[in-house]
């Protein structure tokens, strides 16, 4: 079960620092997830795509959900970010069929500059999460 804390609370404690690398492709490990995330293949299980692929896009995703996102401790006590688009920004596939679009960002590996990526997810469990430090609403 995931733990949320707005930004204002996950910066105090010093969570919100996410690596600010030149290139977000510039590592094999990325560039696989920036086209994993990107050009819908039909080769992965589940993917989530971007409706833009462009590289600028996928860079703003990051700053974007860097500046502004909430912060999730998932079950396995990994760190993501998440922001909300508050629109469709893609749309997650399973064996190749739509089963729903997405308006929110997820960055992984936020605080490694050599894997650190973006992918389209729903904002379905976060919409309605407290923080856990404040109380107050994670998505603002």
């Amino acid at each position: 079960m995931s733990v949320y804390y707005c930004h204002a609370c996950a910066a105090i404690k010093g969570w919100m620092n996410a690596a600010s690398p030149a290139n977000l492709t510039g590592t094999p490990y990325q560039l696989e997830k920036y086209i994993k995330h990107t050009v819908p293949t039909g080769i992965y299980p589940v993917n989530s795509t971007f409706d833009d692929p462009g590289y600028e896009t996928y860079r703003s995703y990051v700053v974007n959900t860097s500046a502004s996102g909430c912060l999730e401790v998932d079950g396995y006590g990994r760190r993501n970010l998440i922001w909300v688009a508050g629109q469709r920004i893609g749309a997650t596939f399973q064996s190749g069929v739509l089963i729903r679009p997405d308006d929110a960002v997820r960055v992984v590996l936020y605080n490694n500059e050599w894997k650190i990526h973006t992918f389209p997810t729903t904002s379905d469990h976060v919409a309605t999460q407290r923080c856990a430090e404040c109380g107050k609403l994670v998505v603002t």
